[in-house]
Parts: C-alpha cells; sequence; structure tokens
C-alpha cells in the first residue's frame, strides 16, 4: 500500500504543478529552480520540464553562473554579457506561424559584445531558414523576424527590475507585447514560417550577449488565449512575487492637460521635424550639385589638358610632315599615329570612369588587369598582378576610379621607359576602408634626391593628394623602386 500512496501523492502534486499553465502544444519549459545542472555554481546544462526534452546545454567556452536566492528566493541563470551562450535541441519555433513565449528576466546593463548595448534573451538568429530575434536594451524591446525588425519603447523598463513578459504571434504578419500580463503593443511582423532550430539563450549566437538574468522561460506552439495569457502571468507573478503595475488614480483633468501637452509638445517637435528635415534635403541637394560642378571640371580639365594638349601635337606634327618628303616624314607620322593611339586609350579610360555601372572595386580591378596588361605586354618585364576579386560591395566615384588607374598605369610607365627592370609586381589590398597599392620592381633604381624631379612623379603625388591618400617611395641606385600608396574608399 505505501507505493500506491507514495505515487498518488506524486501525481497529486504533479498535476497541482502542471495545472498552473495549459499542457497544451507547450513546446518548453526552463526554470532555474529545476532541473539546473551545475559544477561550483556555473551551469553545465538546463533540463526541459515540458516533457520534450529539449533540454539546453552550454555552446560556449564561458558559462552562465547559477545565484541562488536572487528573486524572492529563487535562484536565477546570471549571464554576464560577454561569450555566453545556451542552447536547446532543434524544434520548430512558432508552429503553423502561431506561437507564446512568457521570460521572467532582468536586464543588468548593456551587453558588452553589442555597439548598441543590445541583450538577446532567446533566439534563432543564426542558423538554417527563416531567424528570428528578441532582445532588450533598458527601453526598448526589439522583435527581428529573419526579414525586417520592429522596436517598441516602453519607458518603464528599468534596468535590474524584473519583468513578466510576454509575446504572442496571433496572426500570420501580427504579434501581441503583454508586459506583466497586460498587452502592450501589437506589431507587424513578415508572413513567414521559420524552420527547426536550435534555440539560443543570453546571445545570438555570436554578439549581444546577454548582461542580465533569467528566472523562467515558457514556449508554446499556439497562440494562447487572452484568459490563458493571464492565467500564466498570474502564476509566474505569483510563484516569483513579482507585482502588477500600478493602477494610475482617475483624474480626469490631469489626462486630459497630458494630452493637451502631448498634443502641443507633438505639434512643435512635428514642425521642427519638418523643417530640419526640409533643410537637410536642401543642403543635400547643394552639395550634390558642388560636387557634379566639381566633377564637370575635373572632366573639362582632363579634355583640355590631355585631348586638347594631343591633338594639337596631332595638327603640328601634320604640319611638319606635310613638308617632308624624307624618311624623318614617315617618323612624324609613325608619332602622329602613337599619338593618337595614346588620345583613344585617354578618351576611352575618360568614358569607361564615367559610366555609372562601372562604380565598384571588383570592375576596377577588372579594367585595371587589362589595361595594364596591354601596357606591359611587350615590354619584355616578367611581371605580376595580384588584384583581388569579390569587392562588388565597396563603391568607388568617378574622380576615384579615374585617378588611382591613372597613378598606377603612370607608375608602370616610368618602369617601363627608366628602370631597365626584368620583373614588376602590382599588388593590392583592402583593410579597415583603405585601399593598399604597392608597385615594385627589381630596376636600376636612382638616387632620393631625384625623386622631387620629374613631372611623372609631381603627377603621380599629386592625383594621390587629390584622392586624400598618401604615397611612399622607396628606391636607391641598383635596389630597384617601390611605391606604396593607401587611399580612404
Amino acid at each position: 500500500m505505501k507505493p500506491a500512496v507514495v505515487t498518488y501523492i506524486l501525481c497529486l502534486i504533479s498535476n497541482a504543478v502542471f495545472a498552473q499553465i495549459p499542457r497544451e502544444s507547450l513546446d518548453l519549459w526552463l526554470k532555474s529552480d529545476t532541473g539546473v545542472l551545475v559544477t561550483n555554481n556555473r551551469v553545465t546544462g538546463w533540463l526541459d520540464q515540458s516533457g520534450h526534452h529539449r533540454d539546453a546545454e552550454v555552446s560556449s567556452a564561458v558559462t552562465p553562473e547559477l545565484i541562488p536566492n536572487q528573486l524572492h528566493g529563487f535562484p536565477v541563470l546570471r549571464f554576464s554579457g560577454k561569450d555566453i551562450t545556451m542552447q536547446t535541441k532543434s524544434f520548430r519555433s512558432f508552429s503553423n506561424k502561431r506561437g507564446s513565449v512568457f521570460m521572467v528576466v532582468r536586464v543588468n546593463g548593456p551587453s558588452q559584445t553589442s555597439g548598441g548595448g543590445v541583450n538577446t534573451l532567446i533566439s534563432t538568429y543564426f542558423g538554417n531558414g527563416v531567424t528570428w530575434q528578441f532582445c532588450a536594451t533598458p527601453d526598448l524591446y526589439i522583435y527581428y523576424d529573419g526579414v525586417g525588425s520592429e522596436g517598441f519603447p516602453l519607458a518603464a523598463i528599468k534596468t535590474k527590475a524584473w519583468e513578466v513578459v510576454t509575446i504572442t504571434r496571433t496572426t500570420d504578419t501580427t504579434f501581441d507585447l503583454y508586459r506583466r500580463g497586460e498587452i502592450r503593443v501589437n506589431y507587424r511582423v513578415s508572413n513567414n514560417q521559420p524552420d527547426s532550430n536550435v534555440l539560443r539563450i543570453g546571445s545570438n549566437g555570436r554578439l549581444e550577449v546577454l548582461n542580465g538574468d533569467i528566472a523562467e522561460i515558457i514556449m508554446y506552439g499556439r497562440a494562447l488565449s487572452k484568459e490563458e495569457i493571464q492565467g500564466v502571468n498570474a502564476y509566474l507573478m505569483d510563484r516569483y512575487n513579482i507585482d502588477l503595475p500600478e493602477v494610475p488614480k482617475n483624474y480626469d483633468w490631469l489626462y486630459f492637460l497630458a494630452a493637451v501637452i502631448i498634443v502641443i509638445i507633438t505639434a512643435i517637435l512635428l514642425t521642427r521635424y519638418l523643417v530640419q528635415r526640409k533643410l537637410r534635403k536642401k543642403i543635400r541637394e547643394f552639395e550634390e550639385q558642388e560636387r557634379l560642378n566639381r566633377e564637370r571640371q575635373r572632366i573639362s580639365r582632363e579634355m583640355h589638358d590631355d585631348i586638347g594638349a594631343g591633338l594639337t601635337q596631332i595638327i603640328m606634327m601634320s604640319e611638319s610632315a606635310k613638308l617632308k618628303t624624307d624618311t624623318s616624314g614617315n617618323r612624324e607620322l609613325e608619332d602622329i599615329a602613337d599619338t593618337s593611339r595614346r588620345l583613344v586609350n585617354s578618351m576611352s579610360e575618360i568614358i569607361w570612369s564615367l559610366n555609372p555601372e562601372n562604380k565598384t572595386l571588383d570592375q576596377l580591378f577588372a579594367y585595371m588587369r587589362e589595361q595594364l596588361h596591354k601596357q606591359l605586354e611587350y615590354s619584355g618585364i616578367a611581371y605580376h598582378l595580384d588584384l583581388p576579386e569579390g569587392y562588388q560591395s565597396v563603391l568607388l566615384r568617378n574622380e576615384q576610379r579615374r585617378n588611382i588607374l591613372l597613378v598606377i598605369k603612370e607608375i608602370i610607365n616610368n618602369a617601363i621607359k627608366y628602370s631597365e627592370a626584368t620583373s614588376l609586381s602590382v599588388t593590392a589590398s583592402v583593410a579597415s576602408h583603405q585601399l593598399i597599392f604597392t608597385v615594385t620592381d627589381n630596376g636600376k633604381g636612382f638616387e632620393s634626391s631625384q625623386v622631387s624631379g620629374g613631372n611623372g612623379l609631381r603627377n603621380i603625388r599629386h592625383r594621390v593628394e587629390e584622392l586624400g591618400g598618401k604615397m611612399e617611395l622607396r628606391t636607391s641606385l641598383g635596389e630597384g623602386c617601390s611605391y606604396r600608396f593607401v587611399i580612404q574608399v
């Protein structure tokens, strides 16, 4: 009879516990006073009480700490805000685009791994398929639905204050946010369905680690009714002795006065915002017009200096060639052909740099490989070009593309004409928003005192300075030349 009595008593206790919250579609139930596996107060595992055995384990080098008697006699799991993640076994959250999540949490301060101080409560943020993330700052809850994010401010959220927070997906595209059993806001999400995934607790898997404490997590695979939500919230607030929000006294005239003040302040702020937005728009338009004017002046200057001077040279050589019939006339005709080809190439480069479709660093590298190959192919110099791929997201302005190309071609031209080099290399890399070029040859070099002389070197330095960059030139007799310049991109 004794075993039967014990079993009966245990069943009564179990039924009493489970009767406090609905059991239908219960996906996960983690409590800080039950099923927490610890070693020297460091948490190593957290056993699921829902019956699905979706136990959570530590997936980071640092583990949460179990702090006793932190919430009216209950222990809590403390996350330090840095390098701590727990994760459950994989399951499908918000099944059929419905679900409810309850959490008893406390934010102790900004996260140490997030630039904005965002604390991740739970998430499936890094994983396969559509992911989601629920996080908080001291005055803002944020829900990321895998496509877009929604934030909803709650000024009453206080640092180091315990909260009972509930989110429930009520339709394909809407969530309700409850705080301590009271609905606060309805917000929209994308019409998507997360795949089966591990649930991460205290972080999104990489960043935004929670700086705070967790006492309990309850998840359902359905949207609970309003009565059920109130019941679960009542259970959690009663269990952890968390008070309901104070109901304000019914002073209608205070509400009216507050509403009038809010309307006036809103009108003032809205007017100020609209005026500032209009002013910012005019400033942007002015800056854009100035930029276009500078670009037109630059193009005009290049056309005048390069194309105009070249055409004048062709005219003069043509007039001279007409008066000659010997071989010197033929040489001048060859010079005319060479100058014409140079002008065609220059015009082609200007047209390429002005094409708005050629705006990425990847496209510049591709065009540069083609041009440098033509320039070096018959030079007798063995050359190596290391211009990496994969920079489609790095955008360049017209003058940047043009000046970078001209600087590299001028350096290569000097090496071909003067260096007597047998090998040459051109390398480029991007690091910390800086574009770094290095051009090295094994030629005869020259004395450093000659660096300031010559139009070619002056042009190179001038173009690098126009790009807001810095150039270093290392050379000496018999040691070759090495150019290195760095540009912000």
